[in-house]
C-alpha cells in the first residue's frame, strides 16, 4: 500500500490561507495512481485559527475550496484521502473529525475526536462518544485526533477491534520530537499494527512536526522531521509484530497483539 503523508507549515497569524494554498498545491502535484492513501493533519481546513467566528468563516470559504480540491483529487488520482476537518452540520454543530474521501466519490466521517481540549470545549465543539473502527477496501482502520493520543485506553480498545492501520491526525504544536516519537511508537505497539501520523511543521523545528509511519513493532518507517514536506512510503496493512509467545518456545510464533489479548483474558483483567 503506497502512503503519502502531508506535513504542511503552521501559519503565522493571518496566513492560514497560505497553508491552504500549500496543501492544494501538493494535491495538484499528485499523479494518477501514484499513491493509494493521502493523509492531512487535524484542522486542515482551518489551521491556525483560534477565534470561532473567523474559523467558521474560513471553513465556509477558502477551507471549503480546499475540501473541494480533496474531493476531486481522490477521484483524479484514484486514491483515498483522509483529512482532519472541522465539520459543521446542518444544525450548526461543529465536530472535529477524520473525514474520508474515496475515488468512488464517497465521503464519510467515521471518527469524531473524543478527548477535546479546553479551547475546543469553550467553542462548543461536540465531542465524540466512542472509538469505532471502519473498513475500507478490506482494511480495518482506527483513528485518533491529537489529544486522543495521550489516552492509552483508546488504543487498547482499537486493539480489541483488531484494526490493521491506525490513523492519527494531529495539531500538536508544542511537544518535543523525542516525546512525539516515543508516544507514537508506543501507540503502534499498543494497537499491534502500522500507525500513520500527520501533523503540521512549526516555525521552530524543535517542537511539533514529526509526521511519521511506524511499524507494529515500534520501528519508524518514515519520518518528516521538523520542516514542511511530504513523506511517501510503502506499508503492509497485514503486518504484525510476530514473536515467540514465551521464552524457550520458538515454535509458538504469533501475533503479539493476540498473545496479549489472550493473556488478559486468562488473568481476568478484561474490562467489564
Amino acid at each position: 500500500m503506497r502512503v503519502t503523508i502531508m506535513q504542511p507549515p503552521y501559519p503565522a497569524k493571518g496566513e492560514a490561507v497560505k497553508v491552504l494554498d500549500w496543501q492544494i498545491a501538493q494535491l495538484n502535484k499528485l499523479e494518477q495512481n501514484s499513491t493509494d492513501l493521502v493523509i492531512f493533519p487535524e484542522n486542515s481546513n482551518c489551521t491556525g485559527y483560534t477565534d470561532l467566528a473567523d474559523m467558521k468563516k474560513l471553513i465556509g470559504n477558502e477551507g471549503a475550496m480546499f475540501v473541494d480540491t480533496v474531493r476531486h483529487t481522490a477521484q483524479r488520482v484514484n486514491c483515498s484521502i483522509m483529512c482532519g476537518l472541522e465539520n459543521i452540520d446542518s444544525n450548526g454543530v461543529m465536530r472535529n473529525q477524520l473525514t474520508v474521501f474515496t475515488p468512488e466519490g464517497e465521503e464519510f466521517s467515521p471518527y469524531t475526536k473524543i478527548h477535546l481540549v479546553e479551547p475546543e470545549l469553550a467553542k462548543g465543539i461536540e465531542p465524540g462518544k466512542e472509538p469505532i473502527s471502519f473498513v475500507y477496501k478490506n482494511i480495518r482502520f482506527g483513528a485518533a485526533i491529537c489529544f486522543d493520543s495521550y489516552f492509552p485506553e483508546l488504543f487498547a480498545e482499537y486493539a480489541k477491534q483488531r484494526i490493521d492501520v491506525m490513523i492519527i491526525v494531529s495539531h500538536q504544536r508544542q511537544e518535543r520530537p523525542d516525546i512525539l516519537e516515543f508516544l507514537n511508537r508506543t501507540r503502534a505497539f499498543d494497537c499491534g499494527c502500522t500507525l500513520l501520523r500527520s501533523a503540521p511543521a512549526m516555525p521552530d523545528p524543535n517542537v511539533g512536526g514529526c509526521s511519521m509511519a511506524v511499524a507494529p513493532d515500534g520501528k519508524i518507517i518514515a519520518h518528516a522531521g521538523g520542516v514542511p514536506g511530504v513523506i511517501c512510503c510503502e506499508i503492509d496493512p497485514a503486518a504484525r509484530f510476530m514473536r515467540p509467545a514465551s521464552y524457550g518456545e520458538p515454535d509458538r510464533i504469533g501475533d503479539y497483539r493476540e498473545v496479549l489479548m489472550l493473556s488478559r483474558q486468562h488473568t481476568g483483567n478484561i474490562e467489564k
